[in-house]
């Protein structure tokens, strides 16, 4: 009977020391993303085509900068989208779902608040990148940090 405790005690230590390190894996890997970091930076004048509010719920895909360089992961371009003409939304362009990295997004693909992969079928809601309605664990869209400054827009990453 001693020994039967002795069994249950042991387990009962090494089940609560495995939780604790998956959990501490899992604390690591949540700032890593499937989309690997490069730098991006553009500033985009809100004015050139109309006024800021034409922005609002219509998506836009950049696939270069205003000095003529390639954006994005691989040079597939970036998606920048606002819902209330305030808040801007930057994102890769490359479809998180589909594991060579190669499909991505361009504006054809862009339909008001969505982004859809032309590849894999997944929509990512543009609003927070993440993607619709699956039970797959899917990548959100990687975001990069936008401010909107006077009537500009500058994206600036590493």
């Amino acid at each position: 009977m001693q020994s039967k405790i002795i069994i249950f005690f042991i387990v009962v230590i090494f089940s609560g020391t495995n939780i604790r390190c998956s959990h501490q894996l899992e604390e690591k890997l949540k700032d890593k993303h499937v989309i690997p970091d490069v730098p991006v930076y553009t500033q985009i004048d809100l004015s050139v085509g109309g006024e800021s509010n034409n922005w609002i719920e219509l998506p836009r895909y950049f696939n270069s900068s205003y000095t003529g360089k390639a954006l994005g992961y691989n040079g597939q371009g970036i998606i920048i989208y606002t819902n209330n003409n305030t808040d801007f939304k930057c994102y890769d362009a490359t479809c998180t779902n589909c594991s060579d990295l190669t499909s991505y997004m361009t504006q054809k693909e862009l339909q008001g608040n969505y982004a859809q992969c032309p590849v894999c079928g997944v929509k990512f809601l543009l609003l927070y990148g993440y993607p619709e309605g699956t039970e797959k664990k899917i990548y959100p869209l990687k975001e990069y940090p936008i401010v909107k400054s006077g009537n500009k827009l500058i994206v600036s990453y590493k």
